[in-house]
């Protein structure tokens, strides 16, 4: 899972990394379930019909990665741990799969500027996003300065190394509440 607030490489990264793992691999980046979605109905929605609707996306990327895993694919998410909900339902719904946490960091003054160049994301979201460096993680990876095929290869060489347990069974065994299912 690489998780990092928007714009700080997660996507390009991921592309990155499927030529570097040895087995077959799918990149399944939320923005592409959210793509699938019918742009025409939002607009008509009111701010928390929106933030409903986003909360079932979020559900149903979470159901759709465990379902690929389910039957033997392996998967790299691109998705921000941006509420606390995301996580506990995940650490619920991916129980049992070998799940490798990485931390996508970039310098707050990088990600204004990314998320300006990019023009399609609200400004200020990637700052709202901070949270997301706070679970700890099994490989960070800093894109402040590096490029994303050095990110890749970092994590590359890093994940086959790694042992339990890793940071989502951690995370299971310090929860102090169960995990919503939501």
């Amino acid at each position: 899972m690489l998780n990092g607030a928007s714009s700080s490489g997660k996507t390009s990264i991921g592309r990155a990394l499927l030529p570097l793992l040895a087995d077959p691999w799918f990149l399944v980046p939320v923005d592409a379930i959210g793509a699938m979605r019918s742009a025409a109905h939002t607009r008509a929605l009111d701010d928390g019909q929106i933030e409903e609707m986003l909360r079932r996306t979020r559900l149903g990327y979470h159901r759709a990665v465990a379902a690929l895993a389910s039957v033997g694919n392996h998967v790299v998410m691109d998705y921000p741990l941006g509420e606390r909900w995301r996580l506990d339902v995940l650490l619920d719904v991916l129980e049992g799969y070998d799940v490798t946490l990485v931390e996508v960091w970039c310098a707050p003054a990088e990600l204004a500027r990314r998320e300006q160049a990019r023009g399609n994301r609200p400004a200020g979201l990637a700052a709202s996003q901070t949270e997301v460096y706070g679970f700890g993680h099994d490989i960070r990876v800093d894109t402040t300065d590096t490029s994303p095929e050095v990110c890749a290869r970092t994590i590359a060489e890093h994940v086959a190394t790694l042992s339990p347990p890793k940071a989502f069974d951690r995370l299971r065994a310090t929860a102090l509440d169960p995990p919503s299912r939501g």
